[in-house]
């Protein structure tokens, strides 16, 4: 008898993962060394603000001050880097189940609730029969690997959404007044780049049976089942 394909595992690359980890305190000690540099200049600027933050900087003398300034930008963007580490999606999927892991945080999708895989825009997608999303996870993993892991333990993928979506105005009849409601809250949060926001609002949505995706931030509909 054939054995179970072994779980895989589909994650940024370690190059990647790796380069985070110099870039944002590079980039984080460069920005304090300009603002080093800056601060004598924006400290005598009457209407800058900031200004004690400024003259503070201003008054402490070299060398001192300027490594003083490249470390403290440095640990930022170390902050920085393990803040986007803890962002990144991990997938691994099993004949069983899909687990996906963001930092600490852990959510498993058994095999049979799930109906179709697909990666929509940047968003990773999981739905079931009735065509609710499952999960929907902002991702930068490879599209190909994620088809490989997928289609080798025989799931459902797809190359893009299989469900045919309507764009929404605020004149739309079909929905009603409490979906339009949170349709147009959700625009506004989509034109004011909060993407907290509108995440809460596609949750609030998908509770009244509506799934939503983004194009050009735009919005288009479906209904579930």
């Amino acid at each position: 008898m054939a054995s179970e394909p072994a779980p895989t595992t589909v994650a940024e690359h370690a190059l990647l993962r790796r380069a985070m980890w110099i870039i944002c305190p590079v980039a984080g000690a460069l920005v304090g060394l300009l603002l080093r540099w800056a601060s004598g200049w924006v400290a005598g600027l009457s209407w800058a603000p900031f200004q004690g933050v400024f003259e503070l900087a201003a008054s402490v003398p070299d060398p001192q001050g300027t490594v003083g300034a490249v470390a403290i930008g440095a640990l930022i963007g170390f902050g920085f880097a393990g803040l986007f580490a803890q962002e990144r999606l991990n997938v691994t999927v099993s004949p069983q189940r899909i687990t996906l892991r963001v930092g600490r945080s852990e959510q498993h999708l058994d095999r049979g609730d799930v109906d179709a895989v697909f990666v929509d825009g940047r968003d990773f997608v999981v739905l079931d029969a009735s065509g609710a999303e499952l999960a929907r996870r902002r991702s930068d993993l490879d599209r190909a690997a994620l088809r490989t892991a997928f289609t080798e333990h025989g799931y459902p993928w797809h190359d893009g959404d299989p469900h045919e979506y309507r764009l929404w105005d605020e004149e739309d009849s079909e929905l009603p007044l409490r979906v339009n409601v949170l349709m147009a809250d959700r625009e506004r949060a989509l034109r004011k780049r909060d993407r907290k926001e509108a995440a809460l609002l596609r949750a609030e949505l998908a509770e009244h049976g509506i799934v939503v995706r983004d194009a050009q931030r735009r919005q288009y509909w479906r209904s579930v089942g």
